[in-house]
Parts: C-alpha cells; structure tokens; sequence
C-alpha cells in the first residue's frame, strides 16, 4: 500500500519555487519590473537588423532604459513599410537639476523640439552583430515625426552609420570600376611587352654601367683631395690650437691692464678730488679778497672818499708847482730879489 503524499510539504515546495522564480526574476530584470517607466518610440531608416527586443538604450553613453517591442507596420497611404521601435526610459535614471522644467516627459519633449535629441542605431559588438538604441544631441539635425499618439513620446531618427555606408556603396558604378580597372591592367601589360620599354631597358643599363665607370674615375680622383681635405683640417686644428693660446695670453694681458687702468682711474680721482678741495679754497680766498677790494673802493666807502680829496689836493699842489715853475722860469731873479 503506498505511502500518502504530505500536503504541507508539496505546498512548502510549491512556496519556494515560487519565491525562487520572482527572486530569479528580481535579479535578472535588475529591479526594473518596479522602475517607474515611460514609454518612447522611434521609426529608423533602413534595416533594425541586430536589434532586437532588452536591447540598451543609452544617452550620452550613460544606460537610460530598454527595447521593449520591435513591429512592422505597413502604411497603406504612402504604400510603404515602417519599423516601430518602442522601448522604455527609467525615470529615476536622469536628474533634474534647476530650471522651470520638473517632469521627466516634460524635458524629452523639450530636448527633442528645442535641443535636437535624437536616436540612431549603433552598434554595440563587430563580432555578434548586436546594436542598441543610442540618444544624442544633434541640433542641425531635421526633425521628423511620424507618431500621431500624443501619449507616446517620439524621438526622431538619424541614419546609422551602416546604412550610410550601404547607400554609398550603392552609389558605386562596380561596372565602371571594373571596366577601369581591367583596362588599367591591360595598359600595364601592353606597357610591360612593348618594344619601347625593352629599349629603356636596355638603355638603362647602358647608362647604369656609365655610371659605373663614372663613380670609378670620381672615386681615383677623390682620394687625393680627400687627403688634402684631411691635412688642411689638422692644419687648421693646429692654428686653432695656437690662436687659443695667444688668445688667452693676451686675455691676461687685457684683464692685467684693464686693472691697472682701474687703480690709475682711482688715483686721479682722487688727485682730482683733492685739486678741485684747493680751487675750491683758492676761489674762496679770492672772492674774499675782491669783496675786500671792493669795500675799499665802493662808492660808498670813506677811503674811496679819503683818496679822492688826497688826489684833488695832490692835483692843485701840482698846479701850484706849475705855476712857480713858470713864473721862475720867466722871472729867475725872483729867488734873490723875492717877489
């Protein structure tokens, strides 16, 4: 008879499997189940080929977010396919900081219509074709939207880089490049087998072995200048060395000179000094002296006045001499007889 099943521990095995799952799930979707989320879409040119759905979303390099869903759409009014690529941003992953703007959705709308913010496709490995959902400022860049819903937020496209490269090899005439290249080597083999070139091949070597003979002679020619060349330098080393030597000897015959100039310029500053004391002296005695002089015979001075009244008196005492040299002159008995 066979054992009846516990209930308690299938519902305890139950309970932990359970527990294990949403551990499981908590640790692998990195808390995002429980981020507060908003919704984004864009509609990129080309092939989304090598993206696909959890891929990342990066701003500035920085993870904001995920892929969420990848869909074709077709547009029967233009006739024409598009791709929806709808993918998630994590609020708490961008901080506000200033401004009048509070709102996370508030700020996209804004970096889309005034800063240029858009999306491209870039790739992430070379290896495993992988690409991801890259966000950039792009102001030059032209916005086109093609979302109606208001309530979805749309990020504008620019091309990615392979898309790019597609069109410009698309662009290539591989037929023309062929045509060219082909005809390119035709030319180079007919230039190869042609007689011309066989000729200047030959002229070559003619020329060559001309040369030969050429750096020979130069070579004979050479060495005997070369050794001029050699002692004219150990000649010109000798005079160097030599014109070093009297140089320097008369170096220290300048320098010895140059301080006997200085102790002769101290001595007659000196000699001079003292002369210039003595003049200066001498010039003090004789202004001195001419203003003694001049006391005596300023207008001003009693023995100016003193000497004038002795020349007057002198002049009339040699009138008077006159006058009696005169008369005795006419009258020279006037000594004996008196006057």
């Amino acid at each position: 008879m066979s054992r009846q099943a516990n209930p308690m521990m299938i519902g305890g095995f139950v309970l932990g499997a359970l527990i294990l799952l949403v551990m499981a799930i908590l640790v692998f979707s990195s808390g995002a189940l429980f981020q507060d989320k908003r919704q984004f879409v864009s509609y990129f040119p080309g092939t989304v080929q090598g993206l696909g759905v959890g891929a990342r979303v990066e701003f500035e390099g920085v993870q904001v977010g995920r892929v969420t869903s990848i869909s074709l759409e077709y547009d029967a009014d233009a006739g024409s396919f598009r791709v929806p690529v709808r993918y998630e941003v994590w609020a708490d992953s961008t901080k506000i900081i200033g401004g009048r703007i509070d709102d996370i959705d508030q700020a996209y709308r804004m970096l889309v219509e005034e800063k240029g913010l858009r999306a491209k496709l870039q790739s992430v490995s070379l290896v495993t074709g992988q690409y991801m959902v890259s966000l950039s400022l792009q102001p030059n860049s032209a916005i086109r939207l093609l979302e109606p819903d208001k309530d979805i937020i749309e990020i504008p496209t620019i091309e990615a880089d392979r898309d790019r490269l597609e069109q410009a090899l698309e662009s290539l005439d591989l037929n023309q490049l062929v045509n060219r290249a082909t005809g390119a080597m035709d030319a180079i083999h007919a230039l190869a087998t042609s007689d011309d070139l066989r000729g200047l091949v030959m002229q070559g070597g003619d020329t060559l072995r001309e040369m030969q003979q050429l750096l020979t002679t130069l070579n004979a020619g050479l060495r005997p200048l070369l050794q001029r060349i050699d002692d004219t330098l150990a000649d010109y080393s000798a005079l160097a060395a030599s014109t070093e030597t009297q140089v320097n000897g008369l170096a220290s015959n300048l320098q010895a000179n140059s301080a006997q100039l200085r102790q002769l310029s101290d001595d007659l500053e000196q000699q001079i000094a003292a002369v210039s004391t003595s003049a200066k002296g001498t010039f003090q005695l004789a202004s001195e002296a001419f203003g003694s002089v001049e006391e005596l015979v300023g207008e001003r001075s009693s023995m100016r006045h003193e000497f004038e009244l002795l020349i007057r008196e002198a002049a009339g005492a040699a009138r008077s001499l006159r006058i009696l040299a005169d008369y005795l002159q006419q009258h020279p008995d006037a000594l004996i007889k008196g006057k």
